[in-house]
This record gives C-alpha cells, structure tokens and sequence, in this order.
C-alpha cells in the first residue's frame, strides 16, 4: 500500500508541473492550444480513477483494484458499475475533442462546457468525498485508510487553469470576423 501510495505522490507532482510548465509556456504554445492541453491533462488524471474503478469494480480486477476483492456485486449492478465507467470514458473523450477542437477556435460554447463539467464534476467529488471516502483530502475528517488526494483534485486545478487563460482571447478581446479564425486546431509553435 505504501508503493502505491508514493507512486500517487510521484505522478501527482509530475502532472502538477506539467500543468505549470504548459502555463509558462502558453504564449509560446498559444494560448488556446495551451488551455486545451490542459483539458486532457484534467481528463488523463480522472480517466485511471473513476471509469478505472467502476469497470474494475464491476468485472472486478482485483489487480487493478485491490478493495474490490470479495466484492460481490448483484449482476444488475455489474451492468450499470461497467457502462458507467465506459460511458465516463466516452464523456472524457468527447471533452477532449471539445477542447482540440471547439476551444482552438475560440468558441464560447466549448469554454461553458468546460465550466459545466468543472462544476458539476468537482461539485460531486466534493459532496462524494465528504460523505463516503474522502481520499485522504486534508480539508475532511481524518480517514487513515484513504489516500490518493493528490492526484485526484489535480484536474480541477487544470480545468480551472485552461478557463482562465482562454477567457480573455475568447470573451476579452474583441474578435471583428470570427468566421476568419481557423476551421482546424493550430499545432505548430508560434514564435515569440
């Protein structure tokens, strides 16, 4: 257990300075390339842990997790535990496409999605957290078996991160002829 939970802490700080190296760089990278690979930096940190866990729960792969050994779930609910983390999967995915997509043109509508699911998703974690296994989040009572914080609340900082740097180049600055803003994400790396 305690591997895991030094791997946890190794992967949380690696992602947390990905999320700040991609922030210095973002005028480098641009801007809204930048917010949009902080997207799927939010969506490959939830993407091992809540469909991860509902597919594993419902199979279950007591490799992959370890407290589903001796879970025994009735088969209704193997169903619903499986499609739930397939169906998280495709919703992350299409967030994904959202951001490389949506946001690079600096569409309003992709940077109300991204506020939407932050909301929503951050608003459950929290609510889920506090009522049932709070991973180890110092901010709720004290649980000795729970732990993984670091890593989890790390797309909220990313989502969060990707809204307020893409604010002003989609609401701030006076955009004269949207139609003239490029159909397809931009990839190459602008010069200073």
């Amino acid at each position: 257990m305690e591997a895991l939970k030094l791997s946890i802490s190794i992967g949380a700080a690696v992602v947390l300075g990905a999320i700040l190296l991609l922030i210095v760089l973002r005028n480098r990278l641009g801007v809204l390339n930048t917010a949009s690979w902080l997207v799927i930096l939010g969506a490959v940190v939830i993407l091992p842990e809540h469909p991860q866990f509902a597919v594993s729960f419902a199979v279950p792969f007591t490799a992959a997790a370890p407290d589903a050994v001796g879970l025994v779930l009735i088969p209704h609910a193997q169903v619903h535990f499986a499609a739930a983390g397939v169906y998280a999967a495709i919703g992350l995915a299409l967030l994904c496409v959202i951001a490389r997509t949506l946001l690079l043109q600096a569409q309003p509508v992709a940077w109300f999605t991204i506020l939407a699911t932050l909301l929503v998703g951050t608003t459950s974690e929290l609510l889920f957290g506090a009522l049932w296994f709070p991973h180890g989040a110092p901010w709720f009572a004290a649980n000795p078996a729970s732990f993984g914080w670091e890593w989890l609340y790390l797309y909220p900082v990313a989502w969060l991160a990707a809204l307020f740097i893409s604010y002003r180049p989609i609401f701030g600055e006076a955009i004269p002829n949207r139609a003239a803003l490029p159909k397809r994400a931009e990839t190459v790396l602008r010069p200073r």
